[in-house]
């Protein structure tokens, strides 16, 4: 079995596969190659997609799964016992059928939102967005558009003025440089002239979008809420995904705050 870094270039190895979660999306796929360490195989009957990400595990076959796994263990045969990662929960009993365990995976569950919810912001349960986003007005005169795409190198610059991880300018750079070619969209807050956050997404299915970058310049907080707000109601789709929180405690208040409709649950699956 023999892997290879992923490129732009695998794109259409993915088109046939439907939506099935943040993970197996070709766009998040290219977007954290580096920073998950993920590597592609493809024996013309499944792909295979292999981390080296703090510990070697390997996602979910796409295509033949059966067939997938059962190439992975006689790879592994001599070297130890694979282990999958990133399962969603309608796929563990093709793993317990061929003998593995599952074990829920908290940290990649993919949160997903109802978008009516954003476009009202009504009830207690988000009153703190409504406040947030109601005070961010009182003091600014911000606008939206949806024309990322127009923007590019401002949004690069607004990127490298806000942000110092490397794991955020790389990957965002990535996909701005990839609007096109992977069908992205993204939109702009303004506030007197100058960028103030801006996101990135793209339709996934009949009524989900999948949401890959949502940046601020954190000079309020209330900022996201109105972009997050009047992104929603750009939008058809009934739902959104806002992939997983990677087990990053601010990073899960944050995104619990916004009151996920549910979770897709991830397993890992791995043998005794």
């Amino acid at each position: 079995m023999e892997f290879k870094e992923i490129s732009i270039e695998d794109q259409p190895l993915f088109n046939d596969f439907k939506y099935i979660c943040s993970d197996y999306e070709f766009s998040y796929i290219y977007m954290y190659g580096k920073e998950y360490k993920l590597q592609l195989a493809n024996d013309g009957k499944a792909l295979i997609i292999h981390s080296d990400f703090k510990k070697p595990v390997y996602y979910m076959p796409l295509g033949d799964t059966v067939h997938g796994i059962k190439s992975v263990m006689e790879s592994c045969n001599k070297k130890g016992k694979p282990i999958f990662a990133k399962i969603p929960e309608e796929y563990c009993s093709i793993f317990a059928n061929l003998g593995f365990k599952l074990k829920e995976d908290r940290n990649s569950f993919d949160y997903i939102f109802r978008n009516s919810d954003f476009v009202k912001y009504e009830g207690k349960n988000f009153r703190k967005q409504r406040n947030n986003m109601s005070n961010y007005l009182r003091y600014n005169e911000p606008y939206y558009t949806n024309d990322v795409n127009q923007h590019i190198e401002e949004c690069k610059a607004f990127v490298l003025k806000n942000y110092t991880q490397n794991d955020i300018i790389e990957p965002t750079f990535k996909v701005l440089d990839s609007l096109d070619r992977l069908n992205l969209k993204g939109g702009i807050v303004w506030n007197r002239g100058n960028i103030q956050a801006f996101c990135v997404y793209e339709k996934v299915s009949g009524d989900t979008i999948l949401s890959h970058v949502e940046l601020t310049d954190n000079s309020h907080r209330g900022v996201h809420a109105y972009m997050i707000n009047e992104m929603s109601k750009t939008m058809e789709e009934e739902y959104i995904n806002k992939e997983d929180d990677m087990g990053l405690s601010g990073l899960r208040r944050f995104k619990e705050s916004y009151r996920p409709c549910r979770m897709l649950k991830k397993y890992t699956a791995y043998l005794e």
